[in-house]
């Protein structure tokens, strides 16, 4: 397009030139997406890293899986794709397809779903030196050790580990994203987890603590295997327990200090069983409540169950010790009749010395319990 034409038809033209870019890149040059964007055969591929979270979903406890919603950011240089841009009108970047390039198939590792695929393959940006930019979304269902002991003042640890399925240490290597700091002009790695305040949902449950980032290199494992380094992002984070505190805790016990008003209840009132068994009954669905939540684990038990076992054996304690009252309590002449020892025992008063006084129709021989 000349100069006339650019001014009467811009977009047409600016058409025209990309077109002519792309066709240069892909089709004069006989560019392969199949193939590793590498000089030689030793020459090693540099791919940067960074992940950004836009909302921590959940941690389901009982599946042990953390759902997030992320964005994935991977970067690495093409040199088939570097142009000069006083050929091509001073075009500075091109957006493509993901798939017409290639990609280096970072995939995430603890995976819990078996879907190591991003959620949607978003077009790539090119630049005249030959770096490639990609930023896709993806929801990821990754695996997540739950350590419940605390519960519901627990921190968990929880991980996104990502390395490439089909390329070895040989072939690629792995970083973590490098910044320009701008006051001193020096690079840095971005070892954490990006946030953007503006970007982020936060969870009602929880809340993330720490997030820190770093590359993994295992010498155990030779290079020629994939399994050879990964990039590690991590999420401490800390439950709030608020919910469960008014909830459960609090409700479990001001139950349990009314077991201890048992005592205070007359027999005769026919409400000592009635409330102690209710009291057993509540705990029991507390427990039930809490089991709900928690992975079916023997590596720990929690304190609060731990805390509801007791009172459930304390008050079962005192059911017993209720019945065995009762028991002595309403006993009648016509029910139960004094054995031997306990006559024998009541003899001891008259070695004692100490004198009972009988009304005339009632005889230490006839005493019923």
């Amino acid at each position: 397009c000349t100069s006339r034409h650019q001014l009467q038809f811009p977009c047409v033209c600016m058409r025209l030139l990309l077109e002519r870019l792309i066709n240069h890149l892909f089709k004069e040059r006989g560019y392969n997406k199949e193939l590793r964007p590498a000089q030689s055969k030793d020459e090693i591929v540099d791919i940067y890293l960074a992940l950004t979270l836009s909302n921590l979903i959940s941690l389901d406890e009982v599946e042990e899986t953390l759902l997030t919603n992320v964005w994935m950011e991977h970067s690495w240089t093409d040199y088939r794709l570097a142009w000069n841009t006083s050929e091509f009108d001073d075009i500075d970047i091109l957006r493509l397809p993901s798939s017409m390039v290639w990609l280096p198939e970072i995939v995430l590792e603890n995976n819990n779903d078996a879907q190591f695929e991003v959620a949607y393959y978003c077009n790539v940006l090119l630049y005249p030196s030959g770096f490639v930019y990609w930023l896709p979304p993806a929801i990821f269902r990754s695996s997540c050790s739950i350590n419940v002991y605390y519960f519901p003042f627990d921190w968990q640890n929880c991980s996104l580990k990502f390395s490439s399925l089909t390329y070895n240490a040989k072939e690629i290597t792995l970083h973590l994203r490098e910044d320009e700091d701008s006051e001193n002009s020096r690079y840095y790695r971005v070892e954490w987890i990006i946030i953007d305040p503006e970007g982020f949902t936060e969870n009602g449950e929880w809340e993330i603590v720490h997030r820190p980032a770093r590359k993994n290199t295992y010498k155990s494992i030779p290079m020629d295997s994939n399994k050879h380094q990964d990039i590690t992002f991590y999420l401490i984070i800390k439950r709030k327990p608020l919910f469960y505190i008014v909830n459960i805790i609090i409700p479990c016990v001001l139950i349990s200090f009314m077991v201890s008003l048992v005592y205070f209840l007359p027999a005769d009132s026919g409400e000592k069983m009635s409330l102690s068994i209710s009291v057993l009954l509540a705990q029991s669905v507390f427990l039930l409540l809490i089991s709900q939540r928690l992975p079916e684990t023997s590596m720990a038990v929690p304190l609060i169950v731990k805390y509801l076992m007791f009172i459930m054996i304390l008050v079962t304690a005192v059911v017993l010790n209720c019945v065995v009252m009762l028991n002595y309590h309403f006993r009648t002449p016509s029910t139960h009749v004094m054995t031997q020892w306990t006559k024998e025992v009541s003899g001891l008063t008259r070695a004692l010395g100490i004198a009972l006084k009988y009304s005339s129709t009632f005889s230490l021989e006839n005493v019923r319990c």
